[in-house]
């Protein structure tokens, strides 16, 4: 494994330095037994082909896509890997706005807990999306277990040896969304057993049970338990799970093993989604609902921070005087209240807030702040993007500043923001907006502290 010590702001840096979205694609991962020091894991993604943009050259059109994926720990990058993939189209009057890309990139890693970050860079036309999430890798024991379980939507013979090749000669195309329905009815689940109780030349059987329940463990589908010969102390499991007849929500699938020479019971779970034509909306409420419920109280105020900046003042002091169920309960009616068009699937107002807040993250952080908690973050937040922008880079004469036009905002509204200190962060000094800071000598930062 190559520690690189490198910081994450200089790894986002060196090729990702224009701006930068939120993710539009989905990632997922597992973790396999490695080594005695290191894991196996795999990191999946799927990424819409109607995110990127196709150019036309020799009588085809391509996209230009760079991915990038790495593992941090205390802000240093620990281990990265990059590629570039060239998705080709025949005809750019072809429907692709349900079709998905895969990808799957393989590391070794000690067992620890790192920040996963996943960058795809769409090259031709110089955007950038971004994902993050804390991934724990886990330490596998010498007792029975069961490693992570990954999803593929197929499950194929493979001649050619390929990014998606299991060991055993078949390809597992990772499903990274993990959302099923129509169409993606089934998924083909894939884990592996470790240490089971095993004597050379003796025949030996362990059980396994397949089960999907609901998150109240109502039992949706289960299978009976079935014994197979222990082909060593090690051991693979692929079940084929048809989904056609479960009706949308969220499920859990697990598989139970059984050592059947020492009695000894694990078990393995894993979160997926069914959406049937028609209820997105449906399943986007049990997820936020499902989303609430993981958060401890520290978690559900770092939640509530941004949303605080357009919340009521009502709204904010029962937040702060509420226990943790009341916490919940509000930041889900939060959005229910706020939903310009509740019959269709999407939460347009909040769809907009994620988007300026993920944006505000990715661009405008710094000095130990997250994008959202800026002057720059908070006024996107608030009133959008603005209509222009006035940049006026630093130079011997003045500091950095910027001056945001709103043109339609109480009749015409401007921000202005300066770095005083030089870093790099800006800050509010003056706006003509009622209820914002004042300041109509504000030209004086400019120069303040400037050595002529």
């Amino acid at each position: 494994m190559k520690y690189l010590g490198r910081k994450i702001t200089v790894f986002l840096f060196i090729i990702f330095c224009g701006m930068t979205f939120g993710a539009k694609f989905d990632v997922d991962y597992a973790a396999f037994r490695g080594d005695e020091n290191v894991d196996i894991v795999e990191v999946y993604l799927l990424m819409p082909r109607i995110l990127f943009k196709f150019v036309e050259e020799d009588n085809q059109f391509h996209s230009n896509i760079l991915v990038r994926v790495a593992f941090a720990k205390n802000d240093t990058i620990i281990d990265w890997k990059q590629w570039t993939l060239v998705d080709n189209l025949a005809d750019t009057s072809m429907d692709i706005r349900n079709q998905q890309i895969p990808e799957q990139v393989i590391f070794q890693l000690a067992p620890d807990t790192y920040k996963l970050i996943v960058i795809v860079a769409d090259q031709n036309r110089d955007q950038k999306f971004k994902h993050e999430e804390d991934v724990i890798i886990t330490k596998y024991s010498d007792n029975l277990e069961i490693s992570d379980i990954q999803l593929a939507s197929r499950f194929n013979k493979t001649t050619t040896k390929n990014k998606f090749s299991k060991y055993f000669g078949y390809d597992f195309i990772p499903h990274a969304n993990l959302i099923f329905g129509e169409k993606v009815p089934e998924f083909f689940a894939f884990c592996e057993i470790y240490n089971l109780s095993y004597t050379e030349g003796v025949k030996e059987k362990y059980k396994v049970r397949y089960t999907v329940s609901d998150l109240n463990d109502n039992v949706i589908k289960q299978f009976p338990w079935m014994e197979k010969n222990k082909p060593g102390a090690s051991a693979v499991e692929i079940k084929k799970i048809n989904l056609a007849d479960v009706e949308s929500g969220l499920f859990n699938f697990k598989v139970e093993i059984e050592d059947i020479g020492n009695g000894k019971l694990v078990s393995k779970t894993k979160r997926f989604y069914i959406v049937k034509k028609g209820e997105q909306k449906k399943l986007n409420d049990l997820m936020t609902i499902n989303m609430l419920a993981e958060k401890n109280e520290k978690e559900l105020e770092e939640l509530f921070g941004p949303m605080s900046y357009i919340a009521t003042n009502i709204e904010k002091r029962q937040f702060k005087r509420s226990d943790i169920e009341g916490k919940r309960q509000l930041i889900l009616n939060f959005w229910y209240s706020r939903d310009p068009n509740p019959d269709t699937p999407i939460n347009e107002a909040q769809q907009k807030f994620e988007y300026h807040k993920n944006y505000a993250n990715q661009n405008f952080g710094g000095m130990n702040k997250e994008g959202w908690e800026t002057d720059k973050g908070r006024i996107l937040i608030i009133y959008g993007p603005p209509s222009d922008i006035e940049r006026n880079p630093s130079s011997l004469e003045a500091k950095p500043h910027e001056i945001w036009y709103y043109h339609e905002l109480e009749g015409g509204a401007e921000f202005v923001f300066i770095d005083k200190s030089g870093f790099g962060y800006m800050e509010l000094v003056h706006s003509t907006a009622r209820n914002e800071l004042t300041d109509y000598d504000w030209r004086r930062f400019i120069t303040q502290g400037l050595n002529y």
